[in-house]
């Protein structure tokens, strides 16, 4: 992850995970991600976790995004490779990925559209219901 820490996807099992593919040039991406969060922060973090993964810049480039945007409680996954990014078969970002708690994707957007919040929130609170 962008402290460094060893990072693995397995660890996050029984959760609902929000994977967000993006990068800071990406202007869609930079909108999306406040949306991203909005929709992710109301619920318990035991059960719904947002990874916002980068894809290939370094970790200088984030930090100084981060603290410009005032997104410091974002959890950046660090891609540098786009290995994590060809896993998940990103094309174009921003794309989010939602998997259920046992690991299954769910829900799948490309690109960035308005109120797309509201329509996370609604996929995520039918996943938690199952």
């Amino acid at each position: 992850n962008l402290n460094g820490e060893d990072f693995k996807l397995s660890d996050n099992r029984g959760k609902v995970v929000v994977l967000d593919f993006w990068a800071t040039w990406c202007g869609p991406c930079v909108r999306a991600l406040p949306e991203l969060l909005n929709a992710t922060s109301g619920f318990n973090k035991n059960k719904v976790v947002l990874l916002a993964v980068n894809q290939g810049e370094a970790k200088n480039v984030i930090s100084k995004f981060l603290k410009k945007k005032q997104l410091n409680n974002l959890s950046v996954i660090m891609d540098e490779n786009r290995k994590i990014g060809a896993d998940y078969e990103v094309k174009g970002i921003p794309k989010t990925v939602i998997l259920d708690s046992k690991g299954i994707i769910r829900y799948v957007h490309v690109g960035f559209s308005k109120g797309i919040a509201n329509r996370l929130k609604g996929e995520i609170k039918e996943l938690l219901s199952e």
